[in-house]
């Protein structure tokens, strides 16, 4: 089933800043209008006295330890998302209490910062400025207890920005991280930030993914490490320590299953109980779930359609039984909009969408019959026929030239013997905000479910990246709706109408970090509604400096190692990491000899499944899979005998 029907109800995700010895009652209280409380932000204010930040039902104010919860709202903004109800607020990121004046209050959305000076009763929206540019993903925010005006601003990707005066103008601090700093103009992600009463000029960093707290010097600049002990792990948030174990400078730090307190001055660590275990937002173990327990061992080539008949069929079968692969992702729905399969659909037919290549149900009784998964691949906003379709009703729009917007880029070609050259528009795009276009993807996908197809994967499940964006109009926009909102409101609209496994595609970048606000590809949030996220982790399409080493075959290994561990720490554990892996050469590579692609491939492999990955999809776009050597067969005979019996694979290769 997919992620919204097995996780309808969720249960509490507790990412605990600022708080410190709260009595476990508290996470059971009672919540407004009789809602359920799903909290993200925790933070005590007074005796008796807290705040909260929640991921349905916005700011929130107790005044009895948290046995009740009021709303602080006004000012904050409601999430634009599909059925538009109107009734829940945008997700936060951060959280920072003024440790100097428990009135001052700051937050986060992934876009945008929001200051209170009353307590929460109202929020106002700092306005944002160069050099934070709005691509930049908020993850961390601190006052400075020193400087009531400076307020530091931690991001995904793009490091850490300070303000002097309140938010009204900004700098990069970036340049002096450093040991954050992974290559083509990329930062590690700034997980918290905080700042400790009498220690003026040290802000605390901390980094999730590295499992570090960085102590920053912010006139010297001078950067260090605080070391965390080994047996903590899951770095989720630090603050200021103002609890009973000492009276000295201190760090609370909130880890997945304890809490530590770090003296500043000792460099001694004190641990407690965690204030509340966190826990799978699903209710159930999804190894109950057989279908859930299928995907996981799901090791896939991809075919196109017409690699999925006849003879071509027998063969890819014989190559994939003789190499241990047990899936298929084959073209339901192309990169031109085409139906490859017999739909019997109306709105297909009458703009000339269906192009019938093979015969699904042919195709899945001989895939069944051999034990083979067979996944949909449905590419949806990228649609040359939807496009065109109804005089461009729902293309995206070109305001300059009053017409259908595209990106066309030169090609070469011969005429009468001459090299000529001329412009063409290889990519077609719609407009992602149009409920049109997501019912009109819906419908095929629900057709698919019925034919028995095991699994959707949405592909191109974004906006477009390429081109003059600065001319496109969306004119199916709902006011305010921001691009990850679009996205999620398709997911979350098809989650409720499928009970299909659903499967995302996502850029390498999308599922590295968290950066939504480029092209609508937000994994966390579509972590709430699909079954599996596929990231393209293809070494190929990194920038050479990003994740710089000089052997890059080991790169590749890195990159798909650290990658799937990292995609898994955003997800959490309902959802499954499947990578599409590389298996084509491209560029540079081309000059690899059989050996050395052979082990390119080998190591992508190998690192995935070092970081306990959920499967794999070898892509090669024309189904020709020459750099599948014996290596994987061992691999993938080695996987499935783990698999069977029942322990995860971490092998030490």
């Amino acid at each position: 089933m997919n992620k919204f029907s097995l996780h309808s109800s969720f249960t509490l995700v507790l990412f605990l800043s600022f708080l410190v010895s709260t009595p476990p009652f508290v996470f059971g209280s009672e919540a407004p209008s009789g809602q359920e409380l799903r909290l993200t932000h925790i933070a005590r204010a007074d005796s008796g006295g807290m705040y909260a930040l929640s991921s349905n039902m916005g700011a929130l104010y107790s005044e009895n330890r948290g046995r009740a919860w009021k709303p602080i709202n006004q000012g904050l903004p409601r999430e634009q998302v599909w059925p538009f109800d109107q009734r829940h607020y945008r997700r936060f990121t951060s959280f920072s209490l003024d440790s100097q004046d428990i009135h001052r209050l700051a937050a986060t959305t992934s876009t945008a910062l929001y200051t209170s000076r009353d307590a929460g009763r109202t929020w106002a929206e700092v306005k944002l400025s160069y050099p934070v540019k709005s691509r930049d993903y908020l993850t961390a925010v601190s006052f400075d207890p020193d400087q009531p005006r400076r307020i530091y601003l931690g991001t995904s990707f793009n490091g850490l920005f300070v303000s002097e005066d309140e938010g009204r103008s900004w700098r990069k601090e970036s340049e002096y991280l450093d040991k954050l700093y992974r290559g083509a103009g990329f930062y590690e992600e700034i997980t918290d930030l905080t700042m400790v009463p009498g220690l003026e000029k040290q802000l605390f960093i901390a980094s999730g993914f590295d499992n570090l707290i960085y102590r920053y010097h912010t006139q010297t600049h001078e950067i260090s490490v605080i070391e965390l002990p080994k047996e903590a792990k899951g770095l989720v948030s630090i603050n200021n320590y103002s609890g009973g174990i000492t009276d000295e400078p201190a760090l609370e730090v909130h880890f997945q299953d304890s809490r530590g307190v770090y003296n500043l001055r000792s460099r001694q660590w004190s641990f407690r109980p965690p204030l509340l275990r966190s826990q799978n937002r699903g209710g159930s173990d999804p190894r109950d779930n057989e279908v859930e327990a299928a995907q996981e061992e799901i090791r896939a080539i991809y075919l196109n359609a017409y690699n999925v008949t006849g003879k071509r069929l027998e063969e890819h079968i014989s190559f994939m039984k003789a190499h241990g692969f047990n899936g298929i992702v084959v073209d339901v729905k192309d990169d031109w909009g085409r139906l490859t399969y017999g739909s019997g659909l109306k709105r297909p037919a009458e703009i000339d969408a269906v192009h019938t290549i093979f015969d699904i149900e042919e195709l899945l009784k001989k895939a069944h019959e051999e034990g083979l998964y067979i996944i949909g691949r449905m590419v949806v906003f990228k649609d040359k026929r939807l496009y065109q379709a109804d005089n461009y009703a729902q293309a995206l729009w070109d305001v300059e030239k009053d017409g259908p917007w595209g990106h066309k880029v030169s090609e070469t070609y011969e005429q009468e013997g001459e090299q000529k050259s001329r412009f063409v528009q290889r990519e077609f795009w719609t407009d992602p905000f149009s409920e049109a276009v997501w019912d009109y993807n819906i419908e095929i996908a629900e057709e698919l479910e019925a034919m028995g197809i095991d699994e959707i994967q949405f592909d191109y499940i974004r906006f477009p990246s390429d081109g003059d964006l600065s001319t496109v109009r969306y004119r199916h926009r709902e006011p305010g709706m921001q691009k990850t909102e679009a996205i999620e409101s398709f997911v979350k609209k098809a989650a409720v109408e499928l009970s299909v496994p659903v499967s995302a595609d996502l850029y390498g970048f999308n599922s590295w970090y968290r950066m939504g606000n480029w092209i609508g590809q937000d994994i966390a949030m579509l972590a709430d509604y699909v079954d599996v996220i596929c990231p393209m982790y293809y070494p190929s399409h990194f920038p050479h400096q990003f994740l710089s080493q000089d052997n890059y075959i080991e790169r590749a290994f890195e990159l798909y190692k650290k990658g799937t561990q990292r995609a898994q720490l955003i997800v959490g554990t309902g959802t499954r990491i499947r990578p599409y892996v590389q298996a084509f050469l491209m560029g540079h590579e081309l000059s690899m000899d059989e050996a050395e692609y052979h082990n390119y491939l080998n190591r992508q492999l190998e690192g995935i499944l070092q970081a306990e990955g959920g499967g794999y999809t070898l892509w090669n776009n024309m189904n020709k899979y020459y750099m599948v050597n014996g290596r994987v067969s061992e691999l993938n005979r080695w996987m499935l005998e783990l698999e069977e019996l029942g322990e995860m694979p971490n092998p030490t290769l």
